[in-house]
């Protein structure tokens, strides 16, 4: 028997010692390389936020359920489900209708051994799209096959980008049809309204997203170069490099006419990339995507036709472990489905994230193959090819930016489809059963509350509790409680910047000298448990794009955070809560409209500085000028989660994916009757908006439970009035 380390002379004494060094021990500072964990700026390693690490675990943990197929059978079961959540995640079920193209040649030019033509179509009504179509400048034996070249993220430069130019040149050069394209807000097309973040977050609310659109105008180019007579319809390639290679493998997943495809720069797999390779743009975002299926089953969607994906070594924004898993995935999908041959995942040796000379040389092989039944799909020599300067009016469809300024926005379009929306309410369900589900508990009996106090002190007119419990598991809500000697009722308040501006606001002392103790939390994603990314940015961009993915938005979250307040103060015999009151400021407002609407033991509410309609949410970023909105494009959005429009603010989190199918914010409040409600101070002051707000809530209104005072100034005074109490 072998004896216990407790019954061996003095090794009680050298574990106690051992132990004791360990506990006492400090790095000396002067060998640390980060001494602030806020201070890393690096995409692969996981965010210092609790909120935000909990949902990207459960995510990566949820999506290994997702595995390659054992059989043809448990595919053909498999595919439909991907394909039909694949649509509604990126917006396009039903797909748009396939309106007139209006598709014109602005001018053409002869470029020797190709021939330049500068192209404009409508992808939709009044929403051109600017394009460069490169004809090989020779003779034919019968119809040509063609290639769309999607770009990614060059904001200023769009398609005459001298690496887009190349693969285009590259492409007539072997005799196909290149077309390439701005992408929407980029290029030509980079006006107010069409940045990918503001369009984004505009058309969510519609159950849309920015990849849908960027896959339609994609599908539309498509369309446009099989009405060209010379293009064999049969043989269309689709190849981009990042943003672009979203747009190629997801126009190729929902595109049969898409016979060849190389994806560059956009192979990862859902699982790695959600945790370590940070916040990405808004056209990765599809929504609840992560619910439903794995990335290399979206590639899966393609077979049987031919799939090439590049992933440089040394990429940093999507790493190249995740994109190994991806792609042999991939490649194992196919060889299933019995087309093993017909797809390839190929790693670029010490190259990052690029469309270089030697990705498109590998592209080039590839399409050679599978377009031409040329070669073996081996890399072709590109050979020296002359790009035109990237300022070169030839390169330009609009040069004097008449057809853009004439042209709606993304941001235009959406809030003409918002407005047509809300319209539409009147016909649809009673949203309560939509927001008992946005709102609910992540599993059927709820985890235990963990409530703990931290620290407490007397300030005189108050106590102070420290305090914080556990909304779900991973998840911990901090709070402070301030109660009066004789609490005769209690007052919960949020506020969108963490409940250290409730502390130090001007509301606390009032309320508690009027006898209400105050709880107030800062609701998962805010304060204390948000985190920083480096000295200048936060995590809130990366937490709400990653809940979107996730399917489970932040204000629906933080709705069930406040309702796990709730329990909190039951389970608490010196606080009363019988005539609860709920004060959600700011962009919380949204979280206790949607909390007080699902959970009848919030009796009063009253929301401030929030918005009488979701539309008001669809607004372009301030930045009047081309040269501010190539600068600063990413800033506000992609490092503090909010979008600065010229007379708000937007903070993404309080934006709602598919929320217009259900409800507008006067349909929300509704919910509350007859209970009372306060909703005060909004940021939006649009007439038809106010108007509306007050018509549906008319008999609430009537009746007296509703005050709906938008244009008063939210005082300390005037909620003590609503309370009862001044």
């Amino acid at each position: 028997m072998r004896p216990s380390l407790h019954s061996i002379p003095g090794i009680s004494v050298l574990i106690t010692i051992l132990l004791s060094s360990v506990v006492e021990a400090e790095e000396d500072p002067r060998w640390l390389v980060t001494p602030n964990i806020n201070d890393i700026v690096d995409w692969n390693i996981q965010p210092n936020s609790t909120a935000l690490a909990k949902a990207m675990n459960d995510a990566a943990e949820y999506v290994q359920r997702f595995q390659v197929p054992g059989s043809v059978e448990e595919w053909r079961y498999r595919r439909p489900q991907v394909e039909r959540a694949f649509k509604k995640a990126i917006g396009l079920d039903p797909l748009p209708e396939r309106t007139t193209l209006n598709a014109r040649t602005v001018q053409t030019h002869d470029m020797g051994d190709y021939v330049l033509e500068n192209i404009v179509f409508e992808s939709r009504p009044d929403f051109p799209v600017t394009a460069n179509l490169y004809r090989p400048n020779s003779p034919a034996d019968g119809k040509r096959a063609a290639i769309i070249c999607p770009i990614g993220h060059i904001l200023d430069t769009g398609k005459a980008d001298e690496a887009v130019q190349a693969r285009c040149i590259g492409l007539a050069r072997m005799g196909f049809l290149a077309l390439a394209y701005d992408a929407i807000g980029h290029g030509e097309r980079l006006i107010p309204g069409n940045i990918h973040h503001e369009g984004q977050y505009s058309l969510l609310p519609l159950g849309e997203t920015i990849a849908g659109w960027m896959v339609w105008d994609t599908m539309r180019g498509i369309d446009y170069l099989v009405s060209l007579p010379e293009v064999d319809a049969k043989r269309i390639g689709v190849t981009g490099n990042s943003g672009g290679g979203l747009a190629t493998l997801y126009t190729a997943a929902l595109e049969p006419r898409a016979t060849a495809s190389t994806v560059a720069g956009y192979t990862f797999r859902f699982g790695n990339w959600m945790k370590y390779a940070g916040a990405h743009g808004s056209c990765s975002q599809l929504i609840g995507v992560f619910r439903h299926m794995e990335w290399f089953e979206i590639a899966g969607l393609i077979a049987p036709r031919a799939l090439q994906m590049l992933q440089g070594e040394r990429d940093g924004i999507f790493p190249v472990s995740g994109a190994r898993e991806a792609g042999y995935s991939a490649e194992a999908l196919y060889t299933v489905l019995g087309a093993g041959d017909r797809a390839r995942l190929e790693i670029v040796p010490r190259l990052g994230h690029a469309y270089s000379q030697p990705y498109r040389e590998r592209m080039y092989g590839w399409m050679a193959l599978h377009l031409l039944g040329q070669g073996d799909g081996s890399p072709l020599p590109e050979g020296s090819i002359e790009t035109l300067p990237e300022n070169d009016p030839r390169l330009r469809c609009d040069p004097d930016g008449s057809i853009m300024k004439s042209s709606f926005s993304v941001v235009d379009l959406a809030r003409k489809k918002g407005m047509r929306a809300i319209a539409e309410l009147e016909t649809r369900p009673d949203p309560s059963d939509w927001v008992d589900r946005f709102t609910a508990p992540p599993y059927r009996e709820p985890h235990n509350l963990m409530p703990r106090q931290v620290d407490s002190s007397e300030l005189g007119w108050a106590k102070l509790e420290k305090t914080y419990f556990v909304s779900e598991i991973g998840q911990h809500v901090p709070g402070l409680l301030w109660m009066p000697k004789e609490p005769k009722g209690t007052v919960i308040v949020v506020d969108d910047r963490g409940k250290s501006a409730v502390a130090d606001s001007d509301l606390v002392k009032p309320l508690v000298s009027a006898g209400y103790a105050v709880l107030s939390v800062d609701l998962r994603g805010r304060g204390e448990t948000l985190g920083r990314f480096g000295n200048q940015s936060d995590n809130n961009y990366h937490f709400v794009l990653h809940s979107i993915m996730w399917g489970l938005p932040p204000s629906g979250r933080r709705a069930f955070d406040l309702k796990r307040a709730v329990d909190f103060l039951y389970r608490r015999s010196n606080v009363p809560v019988k005539d609860l009151a709920l004060v959600g400021l700011g962009d919380e407002a949204l979280p206790a409209l949607l909390a007080a609407a699902s959970d009848e033991r919030f009796k009063q509410l009253a929301c401030v500085d929030f918005y009488s309609s979701f539309v008001s949410q669809m607004i372009p970023a301030a930045l009047p000028t081309r040269e501010e909105l190539v600068r600063k494009w990413n800033v506000n959005a992609n490092k503090l989660g909010r979008i600065q429009g010229e007379d708000f603010q937007i903070d993404l989190g309080s934006v709602i994916p598919s929320v217009l199918e259900h409800a507008d914010i006067p349909e929300l409040v509704s919910l509350v009757s007859p209970r009372k409600v306060l909703y005060c101070q909004t940021r939006d002051r649009h007439a038809a908006h106010q108007t509306r707000f007050s018509n549906v809530n008319q008999k609430a209104i009537g009746t007296g439970w509703l005050r709906y005072e938008p244009e008063k100034t939210f005082t300390p005074e005037m909620l003590l009035d609503w309370l009862g109490e001044r």
